[in-house]
């Protein structure tokens, strides 16, 4: 079995191999490119070439060409999956403050990290800062923003503790 491994490991890094002969003399079994002596069981089996790929070779200016299977995109994750607990303790959060801080529809979290019950989600927020001469400047900055979540549940009065210890409420 081993035997056959190696060899089809071979064979799927050959890129010239169009066909290969299984011969067999009753007892033992084994593959070639060339045709089986006189008097032996054969039988030829079809690959298709792998595609070549052409590349330079580092710091050489030859150029080596390699097998290069084709690719396929991977699909898309099915529907159906949940999100995780954590994103959706993370969508609490997040609702939390769009409510209680009116941030702006279509708001989005950035990030989230949880340590034991406080769940804290990165908020991006815009912000209008006038500077010395009058002049007003639109800026988005990164903001955390934090929550206690108890089994699956967001606590309101500790949430709102934490949102006056981030600045969001003075």
């Amino acid at each position: 079995m081993k035997q056959l491994l190696s060899l089809l490991a071979l064979l799927a890094i050959s890129p010239g191999a169009l066909a290969i002969m299984k011969c067999s003399n009753g007892t033992q079994t084994w593959y070639q490119d060339a045709p089986c002596h006189s008097g032996m069981q054969a039988t030829e089996i079809q690959t298709a070439p792998a595609p070549i790929l052409a590349a330079p070779l580092a710091g050489s200016g030859q150029v080596v060409t390699l097998p290069q299977e084709p690719t396929r995109p991977l699909p898309p994750p099915p529907a159906h999956i949940p999100a995780s607990v954590y994103e959706q303790e993370a969508k609490l959060c997040l609702a939390w403050y769009q409510k209680e801080m009116q941030l702006p529809p279509g708001t989005q979290y950035l990030d989230f990290t949880k340590e034991q019950r406080v769940l804290t989600i990165t908020i991006p927020v815009r912000a209008s800062i006038v500077n010395q001469f009058g002049i007003v400047n639109e800026t988005t900055f990164n903001k955390k923003a934090s929550c206690e979540i108890h089994n699956g549940k967001l606590d309101n009065d500790w949430t709102r503790i934490h949102a006056k210890r981030g600045g969001w409420i003075q």
